[in-house]
């Protein structure tokens, strides 16, 4: 009996990891690449002490390593909820390998970067600079353009079974809603709106402003609906799954608002 076959499977850690290798195998290699950039930017924020922006100049590489280990870990999971005869096709092999290649040139240029101590996002200083950024942003959509693709693909063979409902619900909601904040991001060159221009002195791990808005702020909850969504679909509840998602666009709709007005999530 395969993980699609369950209408609430049990999610041990074993058994979570076991579905995530088991949905696509270099989805898993790439999340082990992932997990070592992460643990070597972990260890040179404790060597190298030089900040950027109020923060030390890993910070960033190691919340993207992070970020994108979460990504890669729930597409891979969502395809192991496909049936057996979808899970490969062509095209999802193909869309797969331009994610990888999309992530190990965002990480690798983030890196770079950092080991200048310089910023790698809305870094317009150069030519390079200015070319290398909007390839990272083409990047960012192969990167939700494939969840968005995975997720799709989930809903549409779904049938009854309430995990795959919210998987390729919060999927496909997720990438729509992160790839517009990022997208508005992009356009004003810059997640700040009004407050302090640095992360000195943001909201603990996420860095997020409390002396202005934040545009980093629904990007984070519009992304992670993709996760939201699966964990509501333990209650074994459609309507708990769709209450999960109203709540997580409403508040990406509010604190995107609050972010255009200047207004913090939390005020320092």
């Amino acid at each position: 009996m395969s993980i699609s076959d369950i209408d609430t499977p049990q999610w041990p850690i074993a058994s979570l990891l076991a579905h995530i290798r088991g949905g696509n195998v270099w989805l898993w290699r790439a999340m082990l690449a992932l997990t070592l950039g992460l643990v070597f930017s972990l260890a040179l924020m404790a060597v190298d002490h030089r900040l950027l922006l109020g923060v030390n100049v890993w910070d960033k590489p190691a919340k993207f390593f992070l970020s994108l280990i979460v990504q890669f870990a729930t597409v891979g999971w969502a395809m192991s909820l496909l049936p057996r005869a979808q899970n490969n096709p062509q095209k999802l092999t193909v869309s797969v390998g331009l994610m990888i290649a999309a992530a190990a040139f965002e990480m690798a240029y983030i890196c770079f970067r950092a080991s200048r101590g310089e910023a790698s996002h809305f870094n317009d200083s150069s030519i390079f600079a200015q070319v290398m950024y909007g390839l990272m942003g083409l990047g960012a959509v192969t990167l939700t353009a494939t969840g968005f693709l995975v997720g799709l693909r989930v809903w549409r063979a779904r049938g009854r079974n309430i995990m795959m409902h919210a998987t390729g619900l919060g999927l496909m909601l997720g990438m729509v809603l992160a790839t517009l904040a990022g997208g508005y991001m992009s356009q004003t060159h810059g997640h700040w709106v009004g407050g302090e221009m640095s992360d000195a002195h943001g909201l603990g791990f996420f860095g997020w402003s409390t002396t202005g808005g934040d545009l980093r702020v629904p990007h984070f909850i519009g992304m992670h609906l993709a996760q939201a969504l699966p964990l509501a679909a333990i209650s074994g509840s459609r309507f708990v799954v769709f209450v999960m998602a109203a709540i997580g666009v409403a508040a990406t709709l509010a604190t995107f608002a609050m972010a255009l007005m200047g207004v913090p999530l939390l005020h320092s």
